[in-house]
């Protein structure tokens, strides 16, 4: 979950909203298609590996390796941010 009173955490996911809101709308687009179709690539890889991703599957790993998937999050926000900031507008 998104913690607020994290700082850093805060201020990557500030900068990261500031730059969606300013960024030509195109971009925005295509900056939010590429997330969502990483998403939808690694849950097509589960289920081709027989991994359940149920909410109640979910929801355990979510919480049984958080340090990990938060410090990955983290990571993909800040390189979202890159790549957002790397575009020619």
């Amino acid at each position: 979950m998104y913690d607020p009173t994290d700082e850093r955490t805060d201020g990557l996911f500030t900068l990261l909203v500031r730059l969606l809101r300013e960024t030509p709308e195109n971009l925005a687009k295509q900056s939010l298609a590429r997330l969502f179709e990483e998403t939808a690539l690694v849950q097509f890889l589960a289920e081709r590996a027989g991994v359940a991703l149920n909410a109640q599957a979910l929801e355990s790993a979510l919480a049984d390796h958080w340090d990990e998937i938060e410090a990955r999050r983290n990571e993909l926000a800040a390189d979202a941010l890159n790549a957002i900031q790397t575009q020619e507008f």
